[in-house]
């Protein structure tokens, strides 16, 4: 009864936000149950957090209304939250309850995203109070990953290695969070949290930029190159609307695709296939390349290959895009991506 009556309040005073949505509902589809968890895989009894909170705002960000399915996931959620502030990741078996069964593979991400999602979904009033206790231990838990020398965040209080992808999405974060607080009426924390985003960005180009070899580094950590964290790793500045760039943006994701576009689209360096790659392609306006990726990912789409991130993805840019998936591939956008005469 609980959730019947709290989810309709929800949609009362998020009316201002969604007010603003007018793409196409995104419908996660056998991922989602009917008390609201996410799951990580096609009717599965696991969630991983993270993967559900970005694909949510990923499904937002390709224009998608996640109105329905992110209200549902943060009251899910907000009852697991634990009272230091993070979130661990969800198993259960048929007929039983979910429970914790393993701790968050980065709670600086997590955390991070949490609040982004948050300040996305709140109304024009600000955070609403069923969610303000939530907000605040995230906020504090991830004050406390804060590394003051150095200006970055660390994986979480066990772990202290520092990595390039999660400072970026804590980039992200706080500049959705600044926009919010400015929505919010909040002019003066809005120029606080931007002002600390800026003092990120600063921190990540100065500790993970590597001149010698022109590329951010994946971790501070010395470890052998791959096609993720590595490659996948020197798309994240532009998934996230870097403040800073040390050459075109342009001309980085031409020199990304001439070396790694094929072996990305044709699975060579990793069995998953990595759609924010074709979402970071849009963002620089390289719609050939994620057509491209539309038409060589959706033989994989439900498989074991597959999970909720790269559905949201794939749902996203097929509405962007409005391209009617099932069919054979762009030769015109697959032969100019890969570089083919």
């Amino acid at each position: 009864m609980g959730s019947r009556i709290f989810l309709p309040l929800l949609l009362i005073f998020s009316s201002s936000f969604t007010a603003q949505l007018r793409g196409q509902e995104f419908v996660p589809d056998h991922y989602q149950t009917s008390d609201g968890a996410l799951l990580l895989q096609l009717n599965d009894d696991y969630v991983e957090p993270y993967f559900a909170t970005k694909a949510l705002i990923v499904a937002e960000d390709g224009g998608l209304d996640t109105r329905r399915s992110g209200l549902l996931w943060i009251q899910w959620l907000l009852k697991r939250q634990r009272s230091d502030g993070r979130f661990e990741r969800y198993c259960r078996k048929p007929g039983a309850d979910w429970h914790a069964c393993g701790s968050a593979d980065a709670d600086d991400s997590m955390l991070a995203l949490w609040l982004q999602l948050l300040y996305r979904f709140a109304p024009d009033s600000g955070i609403p109070p069923a969610w303000q206790p939530s907000e605040r231990k995230a906020q504090a838990q991830l004050a406390k990953l804060r590394n003051g020398r150095l200006g970055i965040y660390h994986v979480s209080e066990r772990n202290h290695v520092a990595l390039f992808m999660d400072n970026v999405e804590v980039y992200a974060a706080l500049k959705d969070m600044a926009h919010a607080q400015a929505r919010f009426r909040d002019q003066q924390q809005a120029e606080k949290t931007s002002s600390q985003a800026e003092k990120l960005a600063s921190a990540i180009e100065h500790v993970f930029w590597d001149k010698r070899n022109r590329r951010f580094r994946s971790s501070m950590q010395k470890n052998q190159p791959a096609f993720y964290p590595d490659v996948v790793a020197q798309v994240f500045p532009w998934l996230a609307g870097w403040p800073a760039s040390r050459k075109d943006t342009h001309a980085e994701w031409a020199d990304w695709k001439s070396r790694f576009a094929t072996g990305w689209l044709e699975n060579e360096y990793d069995p998953h296939p990595w759609g924010l790659v074709a979402l970071a392609a849009m963002k620089v306006g390289d719609e050939s390349a994620a057509k491209c990726w539309l038409s060589h990912s959706e033989p994989l789409r439900y498989s074991q290959r597959w999970n909720i991130l790269e559905e949201s993805v794939f749902q996203g840019l097929k509405y962007t895009l409005q391209t009617e998936t099932g069919q054979a591939a762009d030769p015109r956008a697959c032969l100019k991506t890969m570089g083919q005469p």
